[in-house]
């Protein structure tokens, strides 16, 4: 059907009114369900074809020409990771972390980068990194009397941005399942292309390594130093006492469970791919164009999830599984809600209402054909207006990769090229930003609960170093839109990023003396 929107600005009303929705109720799934419902309003006016609209873009996300299974499977993925993080910490493997690091950590420094690398190492969801991250290193961060925001500020960048880079996650399942709806072929391939470019969360991660050997204590986060650690301590005391932390247990049932399912679902990933394999074709890059991306997520999660269970029978109790396997599940259903009807809008945008084609007849109207590559620049500044006003990077990808992956593809060929690779990267780094400085954040609060500070003494401490790795990130972008080498415009950001930290190592370096909350 031909909407006509594509050449008239009433193309951009939905996508502006789920931001505004998002912004004055941040309620992502009732924003994104209310832009369905305006998007059959402008199609059929008041009519029951408006409402037949709303439910065939919502039931086609389960039901299109037969079963959705690959929205089945990363729905399934999603559950089995939610239950698998719950038997970790049941199975009382994080409080042996932790009694293990107190005897083989001996300085502040060291109790930050155990905090990073346990950052680095839990990657699966965002959700289960910032709160497991803030268990296992709070209480050894504050014997070294290094402040709970530092704490927070190390959980914040090794969550979203370490996720957003590592497709075997739940964040790579989403975004896999987004850019499928978009038409897209071998999506998989095509957010793995996009990593190299992704340059704002490489340089988040980097800028904590600087802040952690530097030492780096801006005036704000020397102003603002374990600001409600006392509201936090009932809590600690409530957690730590529970028997699930005191079970005599092992580091191993929480690196078992990880590399189970990093190795199931790479194994799953190469099988499908070399299953998919058609007559003369060879190499590992045939075989990951062809894997079947959402089935080896789900058997690799399975691989995972049994290997768990067996690992932990002669730990957890057998009446504790049901509730373990409701929580789990039950921690993922705000994450399926919000994919369901972000697979249902993609569509709708792409579609009907046709906001990508017109924004690309206006980008070629208003901007010469030298201008068109620093599309990238503006998808990463948009995005991370969003994502900040929203608190959401999730709902920013649903929002924005529809638009940005259809700006590009008409301005192009209609064919995956390298703009389109870029304008991609480009909205994951924008959406990860703004979503990792939003004050309104759930992982910016989720950071500041496992921290055990303020989320407001959390959001202002952070702002100015994420703040300059996004700087970093955008000069990135221009270099890259300039030079078209991923290598010169990493370099050159990596250098000012460098630089930029050794400046304020040269005034602000050392550590913060900490004489009360402690």
């Amino acid at each position: 059907m031909e909407s006509g929107f594509a050449h008239s600005a009433l193309s951009l009303v939905v996508p502006l009114f789920v931001v505004v929705m998002v912004v004055l109720s941040r309620r992502v799934v009732l924003s994104l369900f209310l832009g369905v419902c305006l998007s059959g309003l402008m199609l059929y006016g008041f009519s029951l074809e408006s409402l037949h609209f709303v439910y065939k873009a919502i039931s086609s996300v389960f039901y299109d020409e037969g079963i959705n299974w690959d929205g089945a499977f990363i729905f399934a993925f999603l559950i089995i990771l939610g239950v698998i993080t719950q038997i970790i910490l049941y199975s009382g493997a994080i409080g042996a972390f932790v009694k293990w690091a107190r005897n083989h950590i001996k300085t502040a420094k060291g109790s930050e980068f155990l905090a990073f690398v346990a950052g680095v190492v839990i990657f699966i969801d965002d959700y289960f990194n910032a709160l497991t991250v803030g268990q296992i290193s709070r209480s050894l961060n504050d014997s070294f009397h290094s402040s709970r925001e530092r704490l927070a500020y190390i959980i914040d960048s090794t969550s979203a941005p370490i996720c957003i880079l590592i497709p075997l996650s739940s964040w790579g399942a989403y975004n896999i399942g987004l850019l499928s709806k978009q038409g897209i072929e071998e999506p998989f391939m095509v957010l793995l292309q996009s990593i190299p470019n992704n340059f704002y969360a490489f340089f988040a991660l980097i800028a904590v390594v600087l802040t952690i050997i530097w030492r780096v204590n801006l005036p704000v986060m020397r102003n603002n130093v374990n600001v409600g650690m006392q509201d936090s301590k009932a809590q600690d005391s409530k957690i730590n006492g529970t028997h699930i932390f005191q079970r005599k247990s092992a580091i191993i049932y929480l690196i078992v469970p990880i590399l189970a399912l990093i190795v199931g679902i790479c194994f799953m990933i190469f099988y499908t791919g070399f299953q998919g394999l058609e007559d003369g074709e060879s190499g590992l890059i045939a075989m990951l164009s062809h894997t079947d991306t959402p089935f080896s997520l789900f058997c690799g999660g399975a691989f995972a999830l049994v290997v768990t269970l067996l690992m932990t029978l002669g730990i957890i109790e057998s009446k504790e599984y049901p509730s373990i396997f409701w929580f789990g599940a039950k921690s993922m259903f705000g994450a399926i809600l919000i994919l369901i009807f972000a697979w249902a809008i993609g569509p709708v945008i792409k579609e009907h209402i046709q906001t990508g084609v017109y924004l690309a007849n206006v980008a070629k109207d208003v901007l010469s054909a030298d201008m068109m590559v620093f599309m990238p620049v503006f998808l990463f500044l948009i995005s991370a207006f969003i994502a900040f006003c929203t608190g959401t990077s999730w709902g920013t990808f649903a929002i924005m990769l529809p638009i940005g992956m259809e700006v590009t593809l008409q301005s192009g060929s209609g064919e995956m090229t390298q703009s389109a690779f870029l304008a991609l990267s480009a909205i994951l780094s924008g959406a990860v930003y703004g979503d990792h400085t939003s004050p309104i954040s759930d992982t910016t609060i989720l950071s500041a609960v496992g921290a055990g500070c303020s989320v407001q003494s959390h959001f202002i401490t952070q702002f100015p170093y994420t703040s300059i790795a996004a700087l970093c990130a955008g000069v990135s972008f221009v270099l890259l839109a300039l030079t078209q080498s991923t290598l010169i415009a990493f370099c050159v950001g990596f250098v000012l990023l460098g630089g930029i930290f050794y400046i304020l190592k040269r005034f602000y370096g050392g550590d913060i003396e900490i004489i009360q909350n402690t």
